[in-house]
């Protein structure tokens, strides 16, 4: 098996909703990492609070307020999950609760070291 990590974006995929709505968003998140623990598959994964600090320059000289993206391109969390194949992997993704709120899957193979 490899490790992938998928990479959650999107601004329509943070709730925004009723009680009721997060709640039940949340619920298909939990349900969706229990079936990947179960299968073998969850490894680990968390939630991203927005905002935080971009660091670039030589010696990591500039640092600002961000990562501040067009909000198609929010990072919201990760997981590391274990696939056979990219394609195992993006099999799994298509099962990402956010679909259902307009988000995105990236999908990335971890280069083992």
């Amino acid at each position: 098996m490899e490790k992938f990590m998928l990479i959650f974006q999107g601004d329509k995929a943070v709730p925004t909703g009723s009680p009721e709505e997060m709640q039940a968003m949340m619920g298909k998140w939990m349900a969706w990492i229990d079936k990947l623990a179960k299968q073998g598959r969850y490894e680990s994964g968390e939630p991203l609070l927005p905002g935080g600090k971009l660091v670039k320059g030589t010696n990591g000289s500039h640092v600002t307020d961000g990562p501040y993206t067009e909000g198609k391109e929010i990072v919201g969390g990760y997981f590391i999950i274990n696939a056979k194949d990219m394609d195992e992997a993006v099999e799994i993704a298509k099962d990402c609760p956010d679909f259902d709120y307009g988000g995105e899957v990236q999908v990335r193979q971890v280069m083992k070291m």
